[in-house]
């Protein structure tokens, strides 16, 4: 790997469903950060979760419970040093999971937060789901070409959304 690839940072938007044939409440979204060549993924988890320990007031972002998750939809965007800032001050903010504040949306807002790029999660009744990002993340990758990790976009302008 040659150092330029060593230097670059990563952000990848993940969901583990997509479409309208899933269900409403299922899934899950969250987040890869690939910094150096290593990977480290993020999720919004409540803290009433089987896999997670009540931390009382402390952030429900947690580190590494997606590590056998596979994502049936993924976009990845190579990040310039602002953009790494701004990623870096998101991943460090005391976050609580609801059900308005799901890992849907805490995944799609820190990915527009960050890139500029908005990526839909609404679904009906204004509830942001996995099921909805992950339908939107397909139809971007089919839209402005596919995305990887090795080959990640470039965000587009501020204020794009799908």
């Amino acid at each position: 790997m040659s150092k330029q690839q060593m230097e670059k940072t990563i952000l990848g938007i993940h969901s583990n469903i997509a479409g309208d044939n899933e269900g409403f409440t299922g899934g899950h979204a969250w987040i890869s950060v690939t910094r150096n060549g290593a990977t480290t993924v993020y999720g919004l988890w409540p803290d009433d979760h089987p896999k997670t320990e009540d931390n009382g007031d402390g952030t429900d972002i947690r580190v590494g419970l997606e590590g056998t998750k596979f994502p049936r939809a993924s976009r990845f965007y190579k990040l310039n040093m602002a953009q790494k800032m701004k990623l870096e001050k998101g991943l460090k903010a005391i976050v609580v999971w609801r059900y308005t504040n799901t890992c849907a949306s805490w995944a799609s807002e820190l990915l527009d937060d960050v890139t500029g790029v908005g990526i839909d999660a609404d679904d009906w009744s204004g509830f942001e789901t996995p099921r909805e990002l992950g339908k939107h993340i397909l139809e971007l990758e089919k839209l402005k070409g596919p995305s990887s990790r090795v080959s990640p976009a470039t965000p587009e302008i501020r204020g794009t959304s799908w």
